[in-house]
């Protein structure tokens, strides 16, 4: 059984964010690292052949949840300040997984995000659940620049 919970243990991740230079801290919970191609058709005169292709790179919003903390929580409001204070100008950032030990498993670097929600779950002192805050970005991709769907 102890064999059984150490594996566990040791195939949980944990998820450090940045934006620009902001450092948003540690993350229990990442949602929407996803990338969906727009199908392209193209047809040539009178030609029955269709030919299809992958065409714009769609991408998911990204949901980050953690149990809220002084730091954490702080870190995310000075970020949320800095980018109404510049008008909602989009930067660079990225989203690195780690395993539970701290070793680097893999970057996403999230080109033009910026916020679109910020939430914390409702406070109930006579519950025992943690609050949970949950922050949404929208980014123009984390594939490179130009780099193109592998036909």
């Amino acid at each position: 059984m102890t064999d059984k919970l150490s594996l566990a243990h040791g195939m949980s991740h944990r998820f450090a964010v940045t934006a620009g230079a902001h450092d948003l801290g540690s993350w229990s919970k990442v949602a929407g690292l996803s990338v969906k191609w727009d199908v392209a058709e193209y047809r040539r005169g009178n030609s029955d052949q269709v030919v299809r292709f992958a065409a714009i790179p769609r991408y998911e919003q990204v949901k980050l949840s953690r149990a809220a903390d002084a730091a954490g929580t702080a870190a995310v409001q000075a970020w949320l300040a800095d980018v109404q204070a510049r008008g909602g100008v989009p930067e660079e950032g990225a989203v690195e997984m780690s395993t539970s030990g701290g070793i680097p498993v893999a970057v996403w670097n999230l080109r033009e995000m910026f916020p679109v929600g910020w939430q914390i779950s409702e406070f109930d002192a006579t519950s025992s659940k943690v609050a949970v805050e949950t922050l949404t970005i929208v980014h123009g991709g984390f594939l490179a620049p130009g780099q193109q769907a592998t036909r």
